[in-house]
This record gives structure tokens, C-alpha cells and sequence, in this order.
């Protein structure tokens, strides 16, 4: 019946089946199935189930149907039977399952289905219950089967991919999501992604359709993980893009999209340069952003579209590649067209943008379009969305001035860069840092921040280096000639590309290495050295004046000049941090 939904007759149905009483007989229904099992053994289940299969897919893409207060109660019901000790044993016995009855049909599909198609308000709380709760059971059931994951059947794979695509949705709150046992857990289950995708990928060539499902189910899992920050460093950790690259010729477009992904996140130029064909990511990239750029109901994944770009055009080929292919009418489009977010796709669109402009052919397109520019001018002046301010004017900055100076703060490393500049206010210098996001001409500021700054602490690390802003203003640093000195604020961290290019050949202060108080007395230290290299170089200029200025000078003149204390040179500099980006002097 309720295939048949159109827009016309959308209304029918919504009176038909979101009304109290039906919501309150399901709910109850469900309930009672959560807390004592009951109705599971009664041959009329499988209405219940057609009820709320029923009631899902009319609310599917449909907001104002899950967020109607109405729905609330089918939804949390839902959710008790999903974590319910019932549900637990059901999926633990899913590898002897060769069909579901009517009992298992209800809880393991229909029930999970609803979750997965959920798209409200409450998404993120309803999914973190999922997870606190079912977490540890998913763990030890993919451990205890991981090695006979040949065996899986159709009905394993699909409780295996809907109960992980619930259980690993971390959506786009900043906030730590997970604590060490929960962290500890994700790390087995992605060890047993690792391990089944390593066996896979040394058959390429022999794949049937539904190893490659698997594939794609783990890789799409993988994906969802690094979402969150401490889950992507241990996924960096685990060597895996020898693994996905060698994935990435599979004959699915979907499985290669989700391997390209997971590499967006975790390649290093060094693997950027092991791929055969770099225009294929590309490729694959600008195919899936047209086929979703009109499609309101693939705005989530728009969204993790543009959030991959964002990582990828830290490398100089990948830039190239989009804009040989003429990505820049697509984004064009995502930053300017009101029908985008402001902030969940315009301002990430404008961040993708500004980095490409570190291509020169790119940039020449962008100062050519006058549409966009005169675009930006307009949301420079009075758009309410500051992060979409900042965007537009370091765009301007770029493409106009032709120079660029601008920091981004990487909030995962804010706690290290803030304690970092307490310690230096403390030690009387004067210090330069956007902790409290500076209003005004942000371009301007940070322009003036580097100009008249004596050193600029270049705060390293993935965040630093992906960040168009930072790229911005270390490149306006370095052009200035500015003392830089690098600062490694995530452990084991090597800068490579653009950054690498910057900081070769300097002394990097390792603040994970060797402790946050040696790391600081090297950091004064390196300062220190610095301003003594700068006041011997003072004293010898001055010397060498003084000397072509002088005809005939008495050998005591010389000495008492020779023995006279030399003043430290008064100053307005100050450190800055390009940060991650710090400038700092004494007061």
C-alpha cells in the first residue's frame, strides 16, 4: 500500500497512520515485546510488523512526520526493542539463521529499519542509546565471527551492516562522543574490518557479488568511524591505504566511493603519490557530488562529500585533478545557491574553494567568474554566519590582494595551543592568538598579527595542515621571512607537502614527545637562540658602520665602545601563533 506514496496522496496517509490511537497500540505493543518478550510467539506479530513498515515508509525523507510529536512514542518503543535483551540474543544467533520468522523479522529488519531511516531532532541522542547499549554485544559477536566471515549469508550481512550503520553514526557534534571503553571496543572492531578487508584484497580478480557487498558494508563502516577524531588516529595508525588502494578497482561504484573516502581522511602525500591514476579520485569525487547536488535527499551525504574535499585538497595533485575536471562550477554552485546551508554546505564549499586557490589555474577561473566574487563581497558585508564571513574574505584576500593571511583555529588541538600561550603571557611576552574568534576584518588582523610579529609558532598537525586558513597564513609567514618555528602537537606527527616544504631544515619542538615542560624550556630556548643570533648580527652591522664612518678613532675609543653593554633593541614585535599559527615578544 504504502508504495504507492506520491506528494498528491501523502496527506491520505499521514491521516490514515499517524493518528494516537494507532501510534499508542504499536507503541504499546512494542513495549511489552522489550520488557517481557511478550507477543513475540503470537501468529498475529507479523501485523505489528506490516503496521510499522508501513509507518516508516511514509515517514521516510519526510521531517515533519518524524519530528510530529505524535511519532515520538513509536520511536523510543522502537528503540527499547533495538536494545533489549531479546534483540541481543536474536542477533547473536544470526550466523545459524537461514530465514527469520515473523518474531525476528519484526525486531532484526523492521525494527532497525526505522532507526537507520530516522533522520529527526533526536538522531544523535537515539543513536547514542543504540551505541552505549549495544556496542559491547556487536563487538564480541563480530571478534568471535570475524574469521568465518565467508560463511556470512545474506541475512548476516544485512543485520552485520544496518546494526553497524547505527551503532557507528557519530553525526557532526564536536563533542568527545566516546570514553576508553567504548574506544577500546571500536579499535577491535576495526582490526576485524582491517583483517577481512586484507584477506579480500588479495582476490580482486575473483570477487563475487556478494564478497564485494561485504566490502562495501566494511569500508562504509570504516568510513562512519573516522568521523571521530580519536577513532580516525587509530586508523591512520593501522597502515590500511596499501589495503584500500588496492580496493579502489573493484567493480562497485559505491564500495570504490567509500574506499576513496576513507583515503580522503587518512592519505599522506607519499600514498597520494603510490596511486596509478590520481584523476580517478577525482573522478569518482565529481560524479558523486553532481549526483547529489540536487538531490535533497542525499543531503547527508553532500555533507560527507564536501567534508572528504575538504580533506583531499591538502594535496597539490589532488587540486590539479578537480580542477582539470572542472569541479568549480559544482562547488560554485554549493556556495553561492540559497538553497544550500550557510554553515553545513556553504561554508565548507567556500573552505574547499579557498585552498584550490592555492592552484594557480584554479584561482585564475575564480577571479574570472565576477558572479562569485561579487557574491563573496556580498557576504562579507552582511551575512550573520561568521565562519562564512571568514570564508569569503580570505577568498577575497586571495584572489583580489593576491596575498593571504589568515588563521584557522584547529579546535582538537585548542586545549595544547591556550596552555602553550598562558605559559608565554606568563613569561611576560606578548602574544597574538584568535582564542576568542576575533571580529572585524579577520583577514586584516592576522595580516598585521604576522607583520609585526618577531616569531610564528606553526602549531603541526593533520588539522593545521588540511586547513585551507592555516595554509593561508603560514604561506604569508614564510613569504614574509618570518622566524618560524614548528611545533608538533600530536604525537609521532611528520609534516609532509606544502608544510613539510615550509618547516624543512628547522628545529621542530615536539610538545607529545618529550613532555609539556621540556617541550616549553626548548621552545625559550629556541626563541633565546634566535634573539642572540639576531643581537650578534645587530652588533657586528653596527660595528661595520661605525668602522666606514670613522677616519682616525683612538684604540681607547674602540675599547670603551668595544666594552660597552649593548641594550636589547626596544620592540613592538610579539609571537603570533599560525595555528595553529603563534606570534610572540617580550613585553
Amino acid at each position: 500500500m504504502t508504495d504507492h506514496i506520491t506528494e498528491a496522496n501523502v496527506s491520505s496517509f499521514k491521516q490514515l497512520l499517524i493518528h494516537q490511537s494507532l501510534i499508542d497500540e504499536l507503541s504499546g505493543c512494542l513495549i511489552e515485546i522489550a520488557t517481557n518478550g511478550k507477543y513475540l510467539q503470537d501468529i498475529h506479530i507479523n501485523a505489528v510488523d506490516s503496521m510499522i513498515k508501513a509507518i516508516n515508509q511514509l515517514s521516510r525523507r519526510r521531517l515533519d512526520i518524524q519530528n510530529n510529536p505524535l511519532s515520538e512514542p513509536l520511536l523510543d518503543a522502537t528503540v527499547q526493542c533495538v536494545c533489549s535483551p531479546f534483540f541481543v540474543n536474536m542477533f547473536k544467533q544470526i550466523t545459524e539463521l537461514s530465514e527469520l520468522n515473523d518474531a525476528q523479522e519484526l525486531l532484526l529488519n523492521t525494527c532497525t529499519d526505522y532507526i537507520v531511516c530516522y533522520e529527526g531532532n533526536r538522531r544523535h541522542e537515539i543513536f547514542s542509546i543504540v551505541r552505549t547499549i549495544l556496542l559491547k554485544p556487536f563487538t564480541q559477536w563480530l571478534q568471535q565471527h570475524a574469521l568465518s566471515f565467508r560463511q556470512w549469508n545474506r541475512i548476516t550481512k544485512n543485520s552485520f551492516d544496518k546494526l553497524g550503520g547505527i551503532i557507528f553514526d557519530f553525526g557532526s557534534h564536536n563533542e568527545k562522543i566516546i570514553g576508553k571503553e567504548m574506544y577500546d571496543d571500536c579499535c577491535k572492531i576495526i582490526d576485524s574490518y582491517i583483517l577481512i578487508l586484507s584477506t579480500l584484497s588479495n582476490n580482486i580478480n575473483t570477487m563475487d557479488e556478494s564478497t564485494i557487498d561485504l566490502i562495501g558494508i566494511c569500508m562504509f563502516h570504516l568510513y562512519a568511524l573516522t568521523l571521530e577524531q580519536s577513532l580516525l588516529d587509530y586508523i591512520k595508525s593501522q597502515q590500511l591505504s596499501s589495503i584500500l588502494l588496492r580496493l579502489i578497482d573493484i567493480d562497485n561504484e559505491e564500495a570504490q566511493f567509500n574506499a576513496y573516502r576513507i583515503l580522503a581522511s587518512i592519505m599522506t602525500e607519499q600514498d597520494i603519490k603510490m596511486l596509478a591514476n590520481p584523476s580517478k579520485i577525482a573522478n569518482v569525487f565529481i560524479k558523486f557530488l553532481t549526483d547529489v547536488i540536487d538531490n535533497a535527499r542525499k543531503i547527508r551525504r553532500l555533507r560527507n562529500l564536501l567534508r572528504c574535499l575538504k580533506s583531499l585538497v591538502q594535496h597539490d595533485q589532488i587540486k590539479e585533478e578537480l580542477t582539470k575536471q572542472s569541479i568549480l562550477p559544482h562547488l560554485c554552485r554549493c556556495a553561492t545557491e540559497t538553497k544550500f546551508d550557510p554553515v553545513q554546505e556553504q561554508q565548507p564549499t567556500l573552505e574547499i574553494l579557498l585552498a584550490l586557490t592555492f592552484h594557480n589555474q584554479a584561482a585564475i577561473l575564480l577571479k574570472e567568474n565576477s558572479q562569485f566574487i561579487s557574491h563573496l563581497h556580498i557576504l562579507i558585508n552582511s551575512s550573520p554566519e561568521q565562519g562564512l564571513r571568514r570564508a569569503a574574505e580570505g577568498l577575497i584576500w586571495k584572489l583580489e590582494k593576491e596575498e593571504t593571511a589568515t588563521a584557522n583555529y584547529s579546535h582538537r588541538d585548542t586545549d595544547l595551543c591556550h596552555r602553550i600561550c598562558d605559559r608565554l603571557v606568563n613569561d611576560n611576552f606578548r602574544v597574538w592568538l584568535d582564542r576568542d574568534q576575533i571580529h572585524g576584518s579577520t583577514m586584516v588582523a592576522m595580516a598585521d598579527a604576522i607583520e609585526n610579529a618577531e616569531f610564528v609558532f606553526v602549531c603541526m598537525s593533520d588539522a593545521y595542515k588540511q586547513s585551507a586558513y592555516c595554509q593561508s597564513e603560514a604561506h604569508y609567514a614564510y613569504e614574509r621571512q618570518c622566524h618560524l618555528i614548528p611545533i608538533v602537537m600530536k604525537q609521532n606527527y611528520r609534516p609532509d607537502g606544502w608544510l613539510g616544504i615550509m618547516v624543512s631544515g628547522k628545529i621542530y619542538v615536539d610538545f607529545p614527545k618529550l613532555g609539556f615542560d621540556q617541550a616549553y624550556l626548548k621552545l625559550k630556548n629556541e626563541i633565546d637562540r634566535h634573539r642572540m643570533n639576531l643581537n650578534l648580527s645587530i652588533r657586528t652591522q653596527e660595528q661595520h658602520r661605525y668602522e666606514s664612518s670613522t677616519t682616525v678613532t683612538s684604540e681607547r675609543t674602540i675599547e670603551t665602545i668595544t666594552n660597552q653593554p649593548h641594550e636589547q633593541p626596544t620592540t613592538t614585535k610579539y609571537v603570533t601563533y599560525a595555528t595553529n599559527c603563534q606570534t610572540a615578544s617580550k613585553r
